[in-house]
């Protein structure tokens, strides 16, 4: 976490401190509804909010100074800025040269956070490492994470995110990674960059010739170290969650606590990073075992009614097929709950259409809810509790798995098939 005082920072900003007391604060925050105590406030501004409006808010909550972009009524110390967005990233930068970790840098179309948590385990056994938290992965999270970094550390694993051309360059460019990574180049979020060519173009972004660079096999990106079949880093003797391990001629088994195959390949995509930093093969093995899923990432919760498989923090079309292919390989009835894919652009509904197909040609039964999720064309509910009943009513004992984009709201089923 950034420790300084408000004199330095006027310095690294190149501005001069309104207010003469030089207050020394420990940590960055941007949200007052969060903990903002002894902390330097950074008033952002968006399209749909002013944190100017909260300078008052922040101050009576314990912050010590503040990043403004405009002149402000308030007690604090202020440092005033033209944008507090890319004073924000100025700090970033700053911090991040004098703690000076190893950098990996984590971006594609599915599997960054997963593939960031098996890596940042693995690296940690070998020393402290930080990681990007939750999907602060974007232009605000990115420097927020980095703006974590304590002396102690000497990795960081930081996951990013775009939905534009030029974003991942901004990023990139801002941590300057000694590893990078595209875990893959599917087709989520399509629909925000307009076509798989500029999703592509954009994912490649995070490659330099200032970094070692991880390909992925299945991609065209051309790299130092590659992984998956017929990689550097491969899997063979596959079964649900176990695979050989292969880094060159060494190889050694893994069972994963991460259902599903193609956890598999992220975990390759980890172990190529890993590998690429000199972390031997046994420690990587033990790394990939000690990681567990986040919530709402294939999550098994089981009751006395149901098995619930809670998938619910995000969707794509690819997505969704390896969760159906998950929920196969479970025993007895199965029923799938697919909500509303979003960011698919113009081919939403063709999308829709040919997954509700394959999860019907895979699956016993299927339910869809949300707006576009009718597009499916599989038993459609319009009420999530009328949902929960139905399923409960007619499924006990079954596994139940329910995948949809956050903005659909799943993770409320989830709750509701526990009670």
């Amino acid at each position: 976490m950034l420790l300084s005082n408000t004199r330095d920072i006027s310095k690294v900003l190149g501005i001069d401190l309104v207010g003469s007391k030089n207050s020394i604060f420990k940590g960055v925050c941007t949200d007052t509804r969060k903990d903002v105590n002894g902390k330097l406030f950074v008033a952002l501004v968006g399209n749909n909010y002013d944190a100017h409006d909260y300078i008052e808010q922040a101050y009576e909550n314990g912050a010590v100074a503040a990043i403004v972009s405009k002149r402000v009524s308030t007690k604090m110390p202020l440092l005033v800025v033209k944008n507090t967005e890319n004073a924000l990233s100025t700090i970033a930068k700053w911090h991040l040269k004098n703690i000076n970790p190893i950098v990996v840098a984590i971006t594609g179309s599915n599997g960054k956070t997963t593939t960031k948590n098996l890596l940042a385990n693995i690296l940690n056994i070998k020393k402290p490492t930080h990681a990007t938290k939750g999907n602060l992965n974007n232009n605000l999270g990115v420097p927020i994470t980095i703006l974590g970094l304590d002396s102690k550390h000497k990795y960081a694993v930081i996951e990013m995110g775009a939905n534009r051309i030029n974003e991942i360059k901004h990023l990139r460019e801002m941590v300057n990674p000694d590893i990078a990574i595209v875990t893959n180049t599917l087709d989520a979020h399509i629909g925000e960059f307009g076509g798989l060519k500029n999703l592509i173009t954009a994912k490649g972004e995070i490659y330099s010739s200032n970094s070692q660079n991880i390909v992925n096999k299945n991609t065209n990106f051309r790299g130092d170290i590659s992984f998956g079949s017929g990689g550097d880093i491969f899997a063979t003797n596959i079964t649900k969650n176990s695979f050989d391990l292969n880094i060159h001629d060494k190889k050694t088994q893994v069972v994963l606590k991460l259902i599903g195959k193609h956890n598999i390949e992220n975990a390759l995509a980890a172990s190529a990073c890993a590998h690429a930093l000199g972390v031997d093969i046994n420690t990587i093995k033990q790394g990939l075992e000690d990681t567990s899923a986040e919530s709402g990432r294939l999550t098994i919760i089981k009751n006395k009614k149901l098995t619930i498989i809670d998938d619910t923090y995000n969707a794509s079309p690819q997505s969704i097929k390896a969760a159906i292919e998950t929920l196969q390989d479970f025993e007895g009835s199965k029923v799938a709950v697919l909500g509303s894919m979003a960011e698919l652009g113009s081919e939403s509904i063709k999308f829709h259409n040919e997954i509700g197909e394959f999860a019907k040609q895979k699956i016993d039964t299927v339910y869809s809810y949300g707006d576009l999720a009718i597009n499916y064309n599989a038993s459609h509910f319009d009420s999530l509790n009328k949902l929960a009943k139905h399923i409960i009513d007619n499924h006990k004992g079954s596994t139940v798995m329910i995948k949809g984009s956050r903005m659909v709201g799943l993770n409320d089923l989830v709750e509701l098939l526990q009670k």
